[in-house]
């Protein structure tokens, strides 16, 4: 996976082809001028076109009324993590504008569905935490009113959370599931009239649907085998460091997944510590994918290339691996 823009394209291809890397991950900003395409075709690569679906600074930077409304009455944004409601029917006709402009540029191996939930910071919830205390979304008027026409009840606008989670919380969650699976199809079906064969995949969150009192419904509004049936495989962002887990608590999660979906996962690897103090060491790295390699994954994704760039101990890992 890579994230900045601004980065050489044609250093970032080579830097690909010499690690071993075979499929770049690529977020739609890297399609606003040919560099990146070009750079990829001359150096042979495929390239895997990620889509953040309700993860859309620009858009809210110019329709801030269209942010996702938390469990707190606030903005849906959160650090880097700005949220669009998943209501807002305008945006989804804006996004599926711009992914046929992106497919008419790329033609990618593999498109994945990136934030294709409900608003929540899950990196900073702790597993063996309290559910109650996850700032979720979308709570807004739209949302709320569809809910109640959907539901048959109305909803105690003073604290709508907490009279959700108190009185409705299993028609919330099934409502929220429904939500994201007609985006997904839509989305999914899009990409099927414009480019069939294209393997589809989409990003879950790292939690089981036991996990946190079912958050993983309630809150981010994600039914995975629902999700799993309108694509390929299945990527579940499990980061050992960032949630404080172990190896052993990552080959239990991708196993869940891929018993309850019936379809393969893919294996996240994380070069570099984020959101929790230490580090990873190269032989931590080196471990990591060597876990992954054994546990016959749809793919291998590593985080991130700006990271492996600036560290080119563990940028020599990843060739031992794959450029043997």
């Amino acid at each position: 996976m890579v994230f900045d823009t601004a980065i050489d394209a044609d250093a970032f291809a080579r830097s690909c082809r010499d690690w071993g890397v075979d499929t770049p991950c690529l977020h739609p900003g890297f399609l606003e001028d040919e560099r990146m395409a070009q750079a990829l075709d001359r150096h042979g690569l495929r390239s895997w076109l990620n889509i953040p679906v309700f993860c859309d600074l620009k858009y809210l930077e110019r329709h801030p009324d269209a942010y996702a409304v938390t469990s707190l009455g606030r903005r849906a944004a959160q650090d880097w993590l700005h949220f669009v409601c998943p209501s807002r029917d305008d945006y989804l006709d804006g996004a599926i504008e711009g992914l046929r402009g992106n497919l008419a540029r790329l033609s990618p191996a593999v498109v994945s569905l990136d934030f294709i939930r409900d608003f929540v910071f899950w990196e900073r919830v702790a597993l063996d935490g309290p559910s109650a205390g996850i700032e979720d979304g979308c709570y807004c008027p739209i949302c709320l009113s569809r809910f109640e026409k959907a539901c048959g009840e109305i909803i105690d606008r003073k604290d709508p959370s907490a009279y959700i989670h108190r009185h409705l919380l299993q028609p919330w969650a099934d409502w929220k599931c429904r939500r994201i699976l007609e985006v997904a199809e839509r989305i999914f079906g899009e990409i099927g009239a414009l480019a069939p064969g294209i393997a589809l995949a989409v990003q879950t969150l790292p939690w089981r649907e036991t996990d946190l009192d079912g958050a993983i419904r309630s809150r981010a509004g994600q039914d995975v085998p629902g999700l799993a049936q309108q694509a390929d495989m299945v990527a579940p962002m499990a980061f050992t460091q960032m949630l404080g887990q172990t190896t052993r608590w990552k080959e239990q999660l991708l196993a869940h997944v891929r018993a309850s979906t019936g379809k393969p996962v893919c294996f996240y690897v994380q070069a570099e510590a984020l959101y929790r103090a230490g580090n990873i060491t190269v032989e931590q790295f080196d471990a990591e994918l060597t876990q992954a390699r054994n546990s016959n994954p749809a793919a291998i994704v590593a985080l991130q290339y700006e990271q492996l760039a600036a560290r080119p101990e563990k940028a020599e890992i990843l060739r031992k691996h794959f450029r043997p």
